[in-house]
């Protein structure tokens, strides 16, 4: 029995590279598509500000029962900043609330001001305030919104994620 070898013949070494150039250019043109790793980033930090938001606010709440201040509007000192209370809640001010949580951000006067830090914070009037990333802003729907506690309710705190 004789073997034809003209019949039996592999992939040459180019067809092989082609193919795997071809499925690199597909992988690199749909990945992006289904892993949105940005998007998710910016969504874990809006988290872990809800949550520094938060523990600042049980800081705050206990300190106010110490000092006696949970009826209306006080303040008391954390650390050697003077912090802004309302119902013995962290006062929904923007400054108040930088000072409260200590990071970094820049208070805006405006919703679509730009800024270079890695936070805005906008005051929104006769509420609460917004806080966005760098690179959004509040028309993105990508911001946490925190709304001090009144004399029946404590604070509230909301999240948009659906415009990061």
């Amino acid at each position: 029995m004789t073997l034809n070898l003209k019949t039996n013949r592999g992939f040459t070494l180019i067809e092989l590279v082609v193919v795997i150039v071809i499925l690199g250019i597909l992988a690199a043109t749909a990945a992006p598509k289904f892993i949105n790793i940005k998007s998710d980033a910016v969504i874990a930090n809006l988290n872990a500000l809800e949550g520094s938001i938060k523990s600042a606010n049980q800081l705050v709440y206990s300190k106010s029962i110490v000092q006696g201040e949970l009826i209306g509007e006080g303040v008391i000192a954390l650390g050697t900043l003077n912090i802004d209370t309302f119902y013995g809640t962290l006062k929904a001010d923007s400054q108040n609330v930088v000072n409260a949580i200590d990071a970094s951000f820049t208070v805006v006067s405006s919703p679509t001001d730009s800024f270079t830090t890695n936070w805005g914070i906008y005051k929104v009037p006769n509420a609460g305030v917004q806080i966005f990333p760098n690179g959004y802003d509040i028309s993105s729907g990508c911001l946490l919104y925190y709304i001090e506690a009144d004399a029946d309710n404590s604070a509230f705190y909301s999240q948009t994620t659906n415009g990061c």
